[in-house]
């Protein structure tokens, strides 16, 4: 698994943790996409929320996050 620094970095732009919950301006969210397991999870960064289909297992969950989350470009993949 990759570390916890790059998932935060995908979903919020930030290289680390806030100090305390107040520390996230704004809060982090989540929004379930239609179900689809073809498409990787995004991030609204400005926002600091992540979009993620409704996969139809736990595994293709985890490899497109893993993908999405080394491909580290912006824009469209």
């Amino acid at each position: 698994m990759l570390s916890s620094f790059y998932q935060v970095y995908f979903w919020t732009s930030s290289p680390s943790l806030p100090a305390s919950e107040e520390g996230f301006q704004p809060m982090p969210s989540i929004t379930i996409r239609p179900p689809d397991d073809q498409h990787l999870p995004t991030a609204n960064t400005c926002i600091s929320r992540l979009y993620v289909p409704l996969y139809s297992s736990k595994q293709i969950l985890k490899q497109k996050l893993l993908l999405a989350i080394k491909t580290k470009n912006f824009g469209f993949v």
